[in-house]
C-alpha cells in the first residue's frame, strides 16, 4: 500500500476552499493494475493533488497500485461492488461489456495521447451515463496511439499475411485477422519470450511498452504510422460518491473532466516520445513508413472493424450514426485526428 504524501495544503488551501474545509475528511482507495512508478501515476498523482488541494485537504487518497485488490479484468467491478473507491479500467479487457466506448480503439483515428484524451472523453460523457451507469464516471483517456513492432518489414497491410500478432486489444485482433494475420492472446509481460521463441511474429504497442516489458530488442521492425489506442476510464464507486459531501461531489466533478484526461497523460506521452527516440538512434531497429498506396490500403480496411462496431451499438440500442458523427466533431474540437 502506498500513501500519496501530497497534502501540504496547510492553512492556506484550508482558507482556499472554507466550505470544502468543514466537511468530513473522505479517504478514497485508489485501485489501479500498473505499477506505482509507471508514467500514467505521475499525472494521476498531479491530480490527486490538485483535488486535495481543491477540498482543503478533506479529501485524501490512499493508493493500491500493481493490482493490489485484484486482477486487471475486474477493476469496474472493484467500483462498482465497493471495494475500491475509484479504480483504473480498460473496458477492452471486458468484451462485448462496453461497446460504445470501442469505438476509441478503432484505427487510425488519434494522433497523440493528449488531444486524443480530451476527444475521447468529451465524446463518451454523455454515453458513460448509459453504459456505465452502475459507477460514477469521472473521466476517459488513452496511450499514445501505438503501432505493430515485429520480427520482419511490415510496411503495406498484405506484408501481414501469414503473421502472427499480438493485439493490445479484440477491436485491433479484428481488424488484425482481416488483413490474413494470426492473432495471439498474450499480456504485454508474455510477448518477449513469445517473439524470442518464435511462437509471434510481432505485437500492438506503444513505444514505452516496448521498453517497460523488455522487447524492444526482440522487435526491431516498426510500422511507422500511428495504428490504434487503448481506452482507459477512472471510475468511482457509487458508494464512495454517496460518502462525499455536496461541495466534494462539486469538486470531483470539476476535476473529472476532459481537461483533465489530456493532463493526466501528458506525461505518458513524453515517455513514450523518448523511448521512440532511443529506438531511432539505434541501427538495429528499422522503421517502415509505408508509401502513400499503402497508408490508403491500411484505412481501408477498416471497414469491417467500424462495421462490427455499428453492430454492436446497434444491439445495445445506441444510434450508431449519432455516436460516430459525435465522436468525428470531439476529433475535430479537439484537433485530435491524424
Amino acid at each position: 500500500m502506498m500513501r500519496t504524501a501530497i497534502l501540504a495544503a496547510g492553512a492556506a488551501a484550508l482558507m482556499a476552499a472554507p466550505v470544502a474545509a468543514e466537511d468530513k475528511p473522505v479517504n478514497l482507495r485508489f485501485g489501479v493494475w500498473v505499477g506505482a512508478n509507471h508514467p500514467l501515476m505521475q499525472g494521476t498523482a498531479k491530480w490527486m493533488q490538485a483535488v486535495e488541494e481543491a477540498s482543503g485537504g478533506s479529501i485524501e487518497f490512499t493508493l493500491y497500485p500493481a493490482r493490489q485488490l485484484g486482477a486487471a479484468v475486474d477493476h469496474y467491478d472493484l467500483a462498482r461492488d465497493g471495494i475500491a473507491d475509484i479504480t483504473l479500467v480498460n473496458p477492452g479487457y471486458n468484451a462485448g461489456r462496453f461497446p460504445v466506448i470501442s469505438y476509441g480503439e478503432l484505427p487510425f483515428n488519434f494522433k497523440d495521447a493528449v488531444s486524443g484524451s480530451r476527444a475521447l472523453d468529451q465524446w463518451y460523457r454523455p454515453y458513460a451515463e448509459e453504459e456505465m451507469s452502475d459507477v460514477k464516471f469521472c473521466m476517459a483517456f488513452m496511450h499514445s496511439p501505438g503501432t505493430i513492432h515485429t520480427t520482419a518489414p511490415v510496411s503495406g497491410p498484405e506484408d501481414l499475411d501469414g503473421m502472427s500478432i499480438r493485439p493490445a486489444n479484440g477491436t485491433l485482433g479484428n481488424y488484425l485477422s482481416g488483413l490474413g494475420a494470426t492473432t495471439i492472446q498474450a499480456s504485454a509481460a508474455e510477448m518477449r519470450d513469445l517473439l524470442t521463441r518464435g511462437t509471434a511474429d510481432g505485437t500492438a504497442s506503444p513505444y514505452s511498452s516496448l521498453v517497460t516489458w523488455g522487447i524492444a530488442d526482440a522487435a526491431t521492425y516498426h510500422l511507422d504510422m500511428p495504428m490504434y489506442a487503448a481506452n482507459f476510464v477512472y471510475v468511482i464507486s457509487p458508494m464512495a460518491w454517496d460518502r462525499m459531501s455536496a461541495a466534494q461531489q462539486e469538486i470531483m466533478g470539476e476535476y473529472c473532466s476532459s481537461e483533465w484526461a489530456g493532463n493526466i497523460v501528458e506525461l505518458w506521452a513524453e515517455e513514450d516520445l523518448k523511448e521512440r527516440a532511443v529506438l531511432e538512434a539505434d541501427p538495429a531497429h528499422v522503421f517502415s513508413a509505408p508509401s502513400e498506396a499503402e497508408r490508403a490500403a491500411w484505412l481501408e480496411a477498416t471497414a469491417p472493424a467500424v462495421a462490427r462496431w455499428r453492430e454492436m451499438v446497434e444491439a445495445a440500442e445506441i444510434d450508431a450514426d449519432a455516436a460516430e458523427t459525435a465522436m468525428k466533431a470531439a476529433i475535430a474540437d479537439n484537433d485530435a485526428g491524424l
